[in-house]
C-alpha cells in the first residue's frame, strides 16, 4: 500500500508558482469581464459608456434624498436597493423646530380638525401630482430611453420642490424613478385600475391626479376600495362612500375588508385599546364578491364588443394555472403604502398568495397572478403621491416608516390634538407632585409611557421618551390606537334609502363578528375596565350615537 501510494505522489505534477501580481491581475481580468457581461461580445461603443455615465450622474441628481430600507451590501449587490423608498431629508432646523413644538402646552381638542375633504390635500396643479411617462418609440435604445424619463422626472422634481418652497414646507413623496416605472406599466397592462385607499385616511390615499390620469389621458375604468372598514364604525364608511359617489359621480366605491374575523368593529373609533392580535391565514373578505362582479362584468363587456357570447357562469376560485391566451382582464391595484392592496388580493383569493408585511414598501416590484383564466390581478408597489398635507399625518398613516422618523415627538402631539390621548394610554403626569400641576405636553405623554412600560436606558436609567413615542406611533399605525379623518359635514341627516340599505349591511356584518367572538377574550382586563368607563361618555356625548338606531 505504501508503494502505491508513493508512486502515486511522484506520479503528480508539482504545483506551479502563482504570485501576489499574477493573482492581482487574474482579479482585474475577471472585474472586466464582469463589467462586459451586458454586450454579446464583452465590448461597449463609446456612445454607450458615455450614456451609461450620463445616466448615472441624472438618476443621482434626481434621487436628492434620503433611501430607506436600504440593504448595506457591497459594490458587486448595487441594484439590490433599486427599489427602496427615497424620500426628501429634513433639515437640522426643522427638526429642532419640532422637538421645541413638542415641549408646548397641548390645545383643546376641537373635532372639526377630523374633517377634510381631497382639496384639502391635493396639489395645486395637476401636472405636479403625478410626473407622466415621455413619450417613447420602438426605434429608441434602452438607454436613450431610460435617460429621457430620468430627464423628464428630474425636471418634475425640481418644479415640486419649487411649488413647497413657495407655500413655505412640503411633504414626503416618492423620489425613486423605478417605482415610479412600476406604476406606469401597472396602469399601461390593466383594464381595470382599483385605486386602494384606507378608510381611516381616504382623502389623504385618494390623489385626484393620479385619478385623472387613469380616466383621461389612458381611458380606464377606475374603481375606488376603501379597505380596512373594520377599523372605523359603519356610519364612517358609509359617509365616505357617499361622499365619492358625490364628488366623483362616475366612480364606483366598493368597501372592503380582508380581516374581517380578526377583531370587533370599533364602535367609536379611538375610545378603545385593542388588544394586540396576530394575523392569521387570510379567509373570507368582505366585498371581494363586489369587486369580482364588476370585473366579470367587464369582461363580459370586452367579449361582446368582440362579437362573442358573454360568459353566464361564475368564475372559478384560484387553482394555480394560468391562461396562455389573452383574452382575459388585469385588474391592476395602486395606492399609497400600507393601504392594503397586497392583503386585498390574498382575501379574493382566500389563500396567502403574497407577501405582505406592515413596512411600507415591502412590495418592490409589480406582480401579476391569476383569479380564474378570465381574470389577472396584478399589484402594483405603494407610492407616496405628492400632496400638500403635513409630515405628521404621513407617518400616521403609515406611509414613512416608523422606525425611520427622526422627531416622532411633533407626530405624538399631532394626533394628542385630535383624541383624547391621555385617557386612552391611562398615564398619570410626570410632574404629579407639583403644585401647580404643568399643562400636558407631547413630550410629557411620549415620557410617561416610556415609565409605564418600563422603557429605559440603558445607563442612567430614565424613562425612554424616544422609545415611548415611537410604540404610541406603532400603536396609531397597527389600529391599536384608531386615529381617522371624517368626511366634511359628518351628520346623522341626509342618508337616502340606498345608503340606509348600506349601513344596515354593515351593522348587521358587525352583529355577526361580535357575535362569533362573543366567547372570546379579546381584550386585556385594563382595556375592559376602559370601555365601560367610555361606553357611559358615548351615551351621552355621542352626538352620532342615533346611526345605531336605524330599522
Amino acid at each position: 500500500y505504501q508503494r502505491r501510494v508513493r508512486a502515486n505522489n511522484l506520479s503528480m505534477p508539482r504545483k506551479q508558482q502563482f504570485s501576489n501580481k499574477q493573482k492581482k491581475q487574474q482579479l482585474q481580468e475577471k472585474r472586466k469581464r464582469k463589467q462586459n457581461q451586458g454586450d454579446k461580445f464583452g465590448f461597449e461603443s463609446d456612445e454607450e459608456k458615455s450614456g451609461k455615465k450620463e445616466q448615472a450622474e441624472v438618476s443621482k441628481s434626481s434621487e436628492d434624498g434620503r433611501r430607506l430600507n436600504a440593504q448595506p451590501v457591497g459594490s458587486t449587490h448595487e441594484r439590490v436597493n433599486k427599489y427602496s423608498l427615497i424620500f426628501g431629508r429634513e433639515t437640522k432646523e426643522e427638526v429642532d423646530e419640532n422637538l421645541k413644538l413638542s415641549k408646548e402646552p397641548l390645545p383643546p381638542l376641537d373635532s372639526s380638525r377630523l374633517e377634510s375633504s381631497v382639496e384639502d390635500f391635493a396639489v395645486g396643479s395637476l401636472d405636479l401630482g403625478m410626473p407622466k411617462r415621455g413619450k417613447w418609440s420602438y426605434t429608441m435604445s434602452k438607454n436613450k430611453l431610460e435617460l429621457a424619463e430620468q430627464k423628464e422626472f428630474k425636471e418634475w422634481c425640481n418644479a415640486l420642490d419649487e411649488y413647497y418652497s413657495e407655500l413655505g414646507g412640503g411633504s414626503y413623496y416618492e423620489r425613486n424613478l423605478e417605482t415610479w416605472r412600476q406604476l406606469w406599466r401597472t396602469l399601461e397592462m390593466s383594464d381595470i385600475v382599483l385605486f386602494v385607499c384606507d378608510i381611516r385616511y381616504p382623502t389623504l390615499h385618494f390623489s385626484h391626479s393620479v385619478y385623472k390620469y387613469i380616466t383621461e389621458e389612458l381611458d380606464r375604468q377606475v374603481i375606488l376600495v376603501l379597505n380596512k372598514v373594520d377599523m372605523v364604525h359603519p356610519s364612517v364608511s358609509v359617509s365616505w362612500k357617499r361622499y365619492f359617489e358625490e364628488k366623483f359621480p362616475e366612480i364606483r366605491v366598493v368597501l372592503f375588508s380582508a380581516f374581517p374575523d380578526e377583531q370587533k368593529l370599533v364602535e367609536n373609533t379611538g375610545r378603545r385599546l385593542l388588544k394586540k392580535q396576530n394575523i392569521k391565514k387570510p379567509g373570507w373578505a368582505y366585498g371581494a364578491e363586489s369587486l369580482i362582479h364588476l370585473a366579470k362584468c367587464h369582461y363580459d363587456k370586452k367579449k361582446e364588443m368582440k362579437g362573442e357570447t358573454p360568459t353566464t357562469e361564475k368564475p372559478r376560485s384560484f387553482e394555480g394555472e394560468e391562461s396562455d391566451s389573452e383574452d382575459y382582464v388585469t385588474i391592476g391595484l395602486i395606492g399609497q403604502p400600507n393601504a392594503g392592496k397586497s392583503s386585498l388580493i390574498n382575501g379574493i383569493l382566500q389563500d396567502k398568495k403574497v407577501s405582505v408585511s406592515k413596512t411600507p414598501g415591502h412590495t418592490k416590484h409589480f406582480q401579476t397572478i391569476f383569479y380564474s383564466p378570465g381574470i389577472r390581478l396584478c399589484d402594483c408597489p405603494g407610492l407616496v403621491f405628492p400632496t400638500i398635507a403635513p409630515k405628521q399625518i404621513q407617518i400616521v398613516s403609515g406611509m414613512y416608516p416608523v422606525a425611520q422618523v427622526r422627531e416622532p415627538y411633533s407626530v405624538v402631539r399631532y394626533v394628542a390634538e385630535r383624541i383624547d390621548l391621555v385617557s386612552y394610554l391611562r398615564v398619570e403626569h410626570p410632574c404629579v407632585e407639583e403644585d401647580p400641576q404643568p399643562p400636558w405636553t407631547a413630550w410629557y405623554i411620549c415620557f410617561a409611557w416610556a415609565d409605564k412600560n418600563g422603557y429605559h436606558t440603558a445607563r442612567t436609567g430614565r424613562p425612554d421618551v424616544y422609545r415611548g413615542a415611537n410604540s404610541i406611533l406603532r400603536l396609531v399605525v397597527t389600529g391599536r390606537l384608531c386615529v381617522r379623518l371624517l368626511p366634511p359635514g359628518y351628520t346623522l341627516d341626509g342618508f337616502d334609502d340606498s345608503y340606509r340599505d348600506v349601513l344596515q349591511e354593515l351593522m348587521g356584518f358587525a352583529t355577526k363578528v361580535e357575535s362569533e367572538e362573543s366567547e372570546e377574550d379579546e381584550y386585556s382586563d385594563e382595556s375592559s375596565d376602559q370601555e365601560e368607563e367610555m361606553e357611559k361618555d358615548q351615551k351621552s356625548g355621542n352626538k352620532f350615537s342615533l346611526l345605531q338606531e336605524i330599522d
